[in-house]
């Protein structure tokens, strides 16, 4: 197969993957609370390509965005991460989430190059 070639800058496209993967990832972990169902939650990716376009779709079955959280995953500041407690930062644990930077820089790094970030969530799926 043929891979789809599209212009783009590889620092910001990474940061854009790195942040949504990350989310994915850190809500499945959040809604299984054995290891073996981790396996029943995938995250996937595709990528799918015409002449003229790329599109890149990251899903995951971690239960969704609750109908009130709505629009406000794309206000900066805003988390749903839980909060890191002293005793973990003084071991040397530091948060990956939690300051609300991350849709809401990638939807504007998106933006800024002429592309676009969308969300669609099925409260209760993913």
């Amino acid at each position: 197969r043929n891979a789809p070639r599209f212009s783009y800058i590889p620092g910001f496209l990474k940061y854009i993957i790195i942040e949504i993967l990350k989310n994915s990832c850190r809500a499945t972990l959040e809604v299984c609370r054995f290891p073996r169902e981790v396996q029943k939650r995938p995250v996937s990716v595709l990528v799918c390509a015409d002449e003229r376009r790329v599109a890149i779709r990251i899903s995951d079955r971690a239960k969704g965005i609750p109908f009130e959280v709505g629009t406000n995953v794309w206000s900066y500041l805003y988390s749903t991460a839980k909060k890191v407690n002293s005793a973990d930062i003084e071991d040397g644990v530091t948060p990956l989430a939690g300051y609300g930077v991350g849709l809401p820089l990638s939807r504007l790094y998106a933006r800024y190059l002429g592309g676009s970030l969308g969300l669609l969530s099925w409260p209760g799926y993913g």
